[in-house]
């Protein structure tokens, strides 16, 4: 069957435990940029076997210990290295659907919008989890580079675009993958970046804290509960998110929401 002219962009460093299944996923598009991190274990092996182009992490975003200072600067600087206009952006433990990868087959032969956001699926060990409270979990992980679109945050990064642009919505999921003591670990894989969210509010104002992050947040809370409650009803419990990743995203927000107050008070004591 014909490539798909698009190029898979992928951040590797000591990837070489979920590399194959996330390259046999994407063997379909007619690129793959690896941005790899030094890895010393069979990665780059791997990534040769399915033809991929391996480009050096740049180390102005990275931090002295190999550890990623800004994911955000490296997506830039692994979509800059792609030869297509479309780009996918795709990390080495994750996965496309099959349904998905015809999709954007279909989406690059049309005059279409130029930005897409795709629903995401989670696995835990050998389940897979059809309802959780952030599902759909939508992300924009393919577009085209003539749109404009860069990462813009360290962490937890998204795109930034002309939002004038049309979009497009998928409705096959990329697939994400975790272990089940990752269950266990989930608060502190989470609370690691309340730091880096504060971070993006440098001018925090009282006003705005109680008039809209106090108010956003609670309506988050409230939506992961009821959400939670109502997906316990209806399906089984093995089909459903673990309680214990659900209370965490509760926990995250009441957090968050602490740290702010501290940030907003201190700041005018």
């Amino acid at each position: 069957m014909e490539k798909i002219p698009a190029s898979v962009c992928m951040l590797t460093f000591n990837s070489q435990k979920d590399l194959r299944r996330a390259l046999e996923s994407v063997r379909d598009f007619d690129e793959i940029v690896i941005n790899d991190g030094g890895s010393t274990d069979d990665t780059l092996q791997i990534a040769a076997e399915y033809g991929c182009r391996v480009i050096a992490q740049d180390a102005k975003f990275k931090n002295p210990d190999n550890t990623l200072k800004d994911i955000g600067g490296l997506r830039n600087q692994v979509v800059d290295a792609s030869t297509h206009d479309w780009v996918l952006i795709l990390d080495s433990d994750e996965s496309i659907s099959d349904g998905l990868r015809e999709e954007i087959r279909a989406a690059v032969k049309m005059q279409g919008p130029l930005i897409y956001r795709v629903p995401m699926r989670m696995h835990i060990g050998d389940r897979e989890i059809l309802y959780s409270s952030n599902y759909p979990g939508y992300q924009y992980r393919f577009f085209n580079r003539k749109s404009g679109a860069r990462f813009i945050r360290p962490v937890h990064n998204k795109i930034a675009f002309d939002t004038t642009l049309s979009t497009g919505t998928f409705k096959n999921p990329w697939n994400v993958y975790w272990e089940t003591k990752d269950v266990d670990e989930y608060d502190t894989r989470s609370f690691k970046y309340i730091a880096e969210e504060l971070k993006s509010f440098p001018n925090l104002s009282v006003w705005d804290y109680f008039t809209y992050h106090i108010p956003w947040h609670s309506r988050v809370i409230i939506a992961v509960i009821v959400k939670t409650l109502r997906d316990r009803t209806l399906h089984s419990f093995g089909a459903c998110m673990p309680l214990k990743i659900e209370f965490g995203r509760v926990r995250f927000q009441v957090r968050l929401l602490m740290e702010m107050g501290k940030k907003v008070f201190q700041t005018k004591l």
